[in-house]
């Protein structure tokens, strides 16, 4: 899909802004698509993880386990919670030194992520010290079955135990629903469900509007959430409806041109209806795509360096690079993970969970699929251990090893890297209806060679890509 804007010259000129509005620590960015928005009738998540060029990442398969009673959870601030007594296996892509950036799959085909999003809470409100990240999100994968299961579940850990992290939206997702869960510091929450129809875009700020308590199938949050707002002064009844994003975002972070820029980015290359140039308000929480969306529409978003938007450059900066050109892109100079799940119901979920992944800026490094029945993480996604310290995946080291290759030298290398993406990703995405078939064929009376084919499959895909990548940097 390829679109073509002619934007008023007053709306061009709000993009000439200066550069300091521009920001480089922008912490992530997500797409849901609801299942009728797809091509396949999937739910497809997309989010990219931006830590920056330091971070070591690698896969974890963690087993289902069954638990003794008396067995506790915990807490890094002293508190605990009772274990449960089965802990659901899932698939971790874990960065140890970060507190934030780990993104999980359970067997139950329930996908976890998050973005930061600041609030304006200045108060603390804990029990027991309080709960976070990478607990929260590893709570998730271990107990529920369902995405409504998992925001439930954080909504009644928050609401115990008190957030601690000053603002964050969790994307929960299964094959049927798509869920925001937006977390305050202290016991607040809200939640808001992507309608089937329809595809939301997150930066960094909150985008939950309005909330109908009453409507439970698409929203929930905590009892107290318009009272508390109106004592402490964010919201006046007498002003209009209730719109949480207005009243429990951190100002500076709910009107930043880095978030209303990326999050408008993401809309342009989807909307059916394109939404007008941003200027100091919130965006649409969702909206209709223009056609079906598949995986690779996805990849566009996230792969996105405002092509379709005009962005100003930034001053001082070489323009060979699109990461260093503009003020903020949605595959941005920290991008150093980026994640498609794939959500399909109407398949086993071992076959129709998918996780296609790319193991840093998914501009020079190809999507790769996992399908949630693969026997084993593959060895290029494990971490290695040297001197008892933990080192990143030697694929996740390639990859970084080429995203620097490519910057230093953008606008000559770029093209043929990216050629080389597309043509594994079209042969992969083209191969994935045959590939199910033979899954499918087997999974009644053959799992294990399930399995062994799926494990087959994906470790093969990234061993072509791994030694492509190595290929591009060899000599160097």
């Amino acid at each position: 899909m390829v679109r073509k804007f002619l934007f008023p010259f007053a709306a061009i000129l709000l993009l000439l802004l200066p550069a300091a509005f521009g920001r480089d620590d922008q912490g992530c960015y997500s797409i849901v698509a609801g299942k009728a928005a797809t091509a396949d009738g999937s739910v497809l998540v997309g989010h990219n993880e931006d830590n920056g060029i330091d971070d070591m990442a690698a896969m974890r398969k963690i087993p289902r386990k069954e638990h003794a009673g008396g067995e506790w959870v915990e807490l890094r601030a002293g508190g605990r919670l009772a274990q449960t007594e089965v802990t659901c296996a899932y698939w971790w892509l874990q960065m140890p030194e970060q507190d934030f950036s780990d993104a999980l799959l359970n067997e139950y085909g329930v996908a976890i992520m998050s973005d930061s999003c600041p609030s304006r809470e200045d108060r603390t409100d804990y029990t027991d010290g309080g709960i976070g990240d990478p607990l929260l999100r590893r709570l998730v994968a271990e107990r529920v079955r369902t995405a409504r299961e998992g925001v439930e579940l954080v909504g009644s850990l928050v609401e115990h135990f008190g957030y601690t992290a000053s603002g964050r939206t969790l994307i929960i997702a299964d094959s049927e629903e798509g869920w925001l869960v937006a977390l305050v510091q202290g016991r607040h929450w809200a939640a808001a469900r992507v309608p089937d129809n329809e595809v939301a875009v997150i930066a960094n700020t909150y985008t939950i509007a309005k909330i109908n308590l009453a409507d439970k199938k698409n929203f929930l949050a905590c009892a107290d959430l318009v009272d508390y707002a109106v004592e402490r002064g964010w919201y006046d009844p007498a002003q209009g409806p209730f719109s949480f994003e207005k009243a429990y975002a951190a100002p500076g972070s709910r009107r930043h041109l880095s978030n209303l820029h990326r999050q408008w980015a993401g809309l342009l290359r989807i909307s059916a209806d394109p939404p007008p140039v941003p200027e100091i308000g919130p965006l649409s929480f969702s909206v209709k795509p223009e056609e079906p969306l598949r995986p690779a529409h996805l990849a566009a978003v996230l792969r996105d360096h405002y092509e379709l938007a005009p962005v100003r450059h930034k001053r001082g900066r070489k323009k060979n690079s699109p990461h260093q050109a503009h003020t903020s892109p949605v595959c941005s100079p920290r991008t150093n993970l980026s994640s498609i799940f794939q959500l399909r119901s109407d398949m086993p979920v071992e076959i129709g969970a998918v996780w296609w992944y790319a193991l840093w800026q998914p501009c020079t490094t190809p999507y790769m699929p996992l399908y949630l029945g693969t026997a084993e993480v593959p060895e290029l996604l494990r971490f290695s251990e040297s001197a008892g310290r933990l080192e990143a995946a030697p694929a996740y080291q390639t990859f970084s090893d080429l995203a620097r290759w490519v910057e230093s030298d953008y606008g000559v290398r770029i093209g043929p890297v990216a050629e080389a993406w597309t043509v594994l990703e079209q042969a992969n995405l083209g191969f994935q209806e045959t590939l199910d078939k033979h899954l499918l064929a087997l999974w009644e009376d053959k799992r294990p060679q399930a399995r062994a084919l799926m494990t087959s499959h994906c470790c093969g895909v990234l061993t072509r890509a791994v030694e492509q990548a190595r290929s591009f940097t060899a000599g160097e």
